[in-house]
Parts: structure tokens; sequence; C-alpha cells
């Protein structure tokens, strides 16, 4: 058991994780939710996300170098080690939006064009992860890369198969074949918290007074995650209405969390 975790770091994540289950998360999860609004969330989460995952890389790569840079030789390794287990996941993203339009170019009147939904500008979630990023990298605690990490992974473990089981329900058995981002994140990220959690372990250990900004980067990024979340479920209603001239069910509302 990761002690230093539960006890100095954990306790001060249940805001932001109760936050994040609440927001969009939670409301993706509704028994009731619309399949076609659902499946229109997907396309806006895998063509916007495509920002927000080519750069994962590089930013794990960085943050290591920096934590070497500034004495932290064990971590540092530790993260440019894994940093290359994240390369290409965009493709994955790249390739689900495709099968996705496919999808919906093959059962809906009004077809879309992958190409126009990957063009589409950054949201302010998405600045807002990079900004995220781009800040714990630069700073005296380029160790706090380490829980962004571990809080983004994380949900893969604990939304992400709940999340899987509504694309199935919603959308057929089959869907996982258009979701190779979700599906194999769900698979192998149950091993990255596992590396994360034991990398917060022995740092705490070493570190005890690291705990708060640990505790608030990690709560800033799950903030910022539900925020896009949401700004994609938003976007979801506003196509729907756009292509199918109806609003369709009414779901409740995602709150934009303040970061």
């Amino acid at each position: 058991m990761n002690e230093l975790v539960a006890t100095l770091y954990t306790p001060h994540l249940v805001t932001a994780r109760t936050r994040f289950e609440t927001g969009a998360a939670g409301v993706m999860l509704d028994e009731d939710f619309d399949p076609v609004l659902f499946e229109l969330f997907l396309l806006n989460y895998c063509s916007r996300g495509v920002r927000m995952t080519e750069p994962v890389e590089s930013w794990i790569e960085r943050a290591g170098k920096r934590c070497r840079e500034v004495g932290m030789d064990k971590l540092g390794i530790a993260l440019q080690k894994h940093a290359a287990a994240e390369a290409n996941h965009h493709l994955m993203m790249i390739a689900d939006t495709q099968a996705l339009v496919k999808r919906w170019n093959a059962n809906q009147p009004k077809p879309l064009a992958a190409e126009a939904l990957l063009a589409v500008p950054a949201t302010p979630a998405v600045d807002a992860y990079v900004t995220l990023h781009e800040d714990v990298i630069r700073s005296s605690e380029p160790y706090c890369q380490l829980a962004i990490e571990f809080e983004i992974e994380r949900i893969s473990v604990t939304w992400g198969p709940p999340f899987m089981r509504q694309c199935a329900r919603l959308l057929g058995p089959d869907s996982n074949e258009t979701l190779s981002f979700l599906a194999e994140h769900v698979e192998v990220d149950q091993g990255h918290t596992k590396f994360n959690e034991l990398q917060l372990e022995r740092l705490l250990t070493e570190h005890r007074s690291f705990a708060p900004a640990l505790a608030r980067t990690g709560a800033a990024a799950l903030d910022i995650y539900g925020n896009f979340l949401a700004e994609c479920l938003g976007f979801a209603r506003t196509m729907r209405g756009a292509l199918l001239g109806s609003k369709g069910r009414e779901e409740p509302s995602a709150q934009i969390a303040q970061v």
C-alpha cells in the first residue's frame, strides 16, 4: 500500500475527483442518455482531443529533463523512460475521428467531414491543459508533472470502464472498433497508474513537503479535463441542433469548474 500517497496526497484530491465524477463525466453515464448526442460527443472528444494528446510524450520527456536539472535524477530518469509509452497516441484519436465520421455518414442524412472536425481551433480547456503542462515544466516544481499523469491516467481506470460499457450499450457492441484510443487506454493505463502512484510514493518518502504542490496540480488537471468533457458535450448539443434540427432529449447540464 502506498501510505504516503493515501495520507498526504489523496485527501486533498477528494473534492476535485468528486467534481469530475459529478460533472460531464457523470452526465455521460446517464442510462437515459441520447445515443445520437453521445455519438456527437465522441466525435468532438476524439477530434478536439488530438491537440491534448499529441504533445504528451514531449511533456513527460521535458519534465523528466527538468527534474534532472533540479537534482531529482531518479524521478527524471523514470519520467523520461515512461515518455516513450505515450508516443503517437494522437494518431489513434485521428483514426477514431475518421471511423466515427464514417459511421455517422452511413446512418445520418447530413454528412460530416473528418478533416473539418480535426481542423477546429483549440477550446479554452485545451489551451488551459497545454498551459498547465508548460507552466509545470518551466517551474521550480517540474515533479508536479507526475500528479498530472497520475490523475489523468487514473480516469481511464475509474471512469473508463463504465464509459466503455455505455458506449457498447448506446452504440452497439462493435463500437470499440471506432474507439481505439479509449479502448487501449482503459487497458494500459492500469499499469501506468500503478507506475505513477509508485513514483508519487517514492517522491513523498523523500520530500513530504511536496504534497501540497502535487495536490494542487493534480486537482487543476482534473478540473481542466472535466471542463474539456463539458465543452465536448456542449459542442455536441450544438451540432445535434444544426444537423438534425431538433434538440432531442434533454440531459443534465455539465458545470465548468473554475481553474
